[in-house]
């Protein structure tokens, strides 16, 4: 048996010696013993409890393990301790590689941004400069068709204009052209000259034109174009090869012409008038 064993079994001893003899242990005073019978088992009962506590020490080895348990904590300790070191080797050892990283991180970041800003900014740029090619569009034809409607409406007038002034030619008499006479005397004497002295003939001539203008050769019809002494409208002249004019002479060319290819002689043309007041 060790000291442990020993110092546990002399508690035992000494209960049981007090139990084995009552007799031994002095009286208190004043206190009543109680009777033998009953002092016996509550003995039995003290004597169980410390049997029970010194086999829960020895089957234990508590003292041992107690011992055992105190040194656990430097060999933990220890070993705690080469681990932080190691633990601490290691952080050291990653640190810079750790810190590389992330300041790469952050400058792929930042890169990233940047990039995005430039392309957010070309994508502004774009759309202000898509806008600005819009609206200057819009101008262009905007303009165009301001320049378009200006030439549509300066063509309309011109043309209104033309109409105007060829509706004025037509409803006013033209001029007529003043041409060198080729006759003299008075133009009846001069008609009669040209019908090779046939009195007949100018008998019905000088009836049909005294009847017409009554042979004034600035006769001009207030309703019509017909002027002179043959009274001939601006489109009978041209019939006649010769232009409109003032001269008498030249008129009476100009009706001697007309009848002859018209009427064949001055006095079916006047039978012609008499009929339907024209010829």
């Amino acid at each position: 048996m060790d000291h442990r064993t020993a110092a546990h079994s002399a508690p035992t001893e000494i209960l049981e010696q007090q139990s084995a003899d009552p007799a031994a242990r002095p009286a208190r005073p004043g206190r009543r013993r109680p009777p033998s019978g009953v002092r016996r088992p509550i003995a039995f009962l003290a004597a169980a409890a410390a049997g029970a506590v010194v086999v829960a020490v020895v089957a234990s080895g508590e003292p041992a393990a107690l011992a055992e348990a105190a040194t656990e904590p430097a060999s933990v300790a220890e070993q705690l301790g080469l681990q932080a070191q190691s633990a601490s080797s290691i952080v050291d050892a990653e640190l810079p590689d750790r810190l590389g990283e992330l300041a790469a991180t952050r400058s792929q970041r930042e890169a990233a941004q940047a990039a995005a800003v430039q392309v957010q900014a070309a994508a502004d740029q774009a759309a202000v400069e898509a806008k600005l090619a819009e609206e200057a569009r819009l101008a262009e034809e905007a303009r165009l068709a301001e320049e378009a409607r200006k030439a549509e409406e300066a063509r309309v007038a011109e043309e209104a204009r033309k109409a105007a002034e060829a509706q004025a030619a037509r409803a006013k008499p033209a001029a007529p052209a003043r041409s060198s006479s080729s006759g003299s005397g008075s133009f009846q004497a001069y008609a009669l000259s040209k019908l090779g002295g046939d009195s007949g003939q100018f008998s019905c001539l000088e009836s049909l034109w005294g009847k017409e203008s009554g042979w004034n050769p600035n006769a001009q019809n207030p309703t019509s174009t017909a002027y002179g002494i043959p009274q001939f409208l601006n489109s009978t002249w041209g019939g006649t090869g010769i232009a409109k004019t003032s001269d008498g002479y030249r008129q009476i060319d100009a009706g001697l012409i007309y009848i002859d290819s018209r009427y064949g002689s001055p006095c079916a043309a006047w039978s012609h008038s008499k009929a339907v007041n024209w010829y």
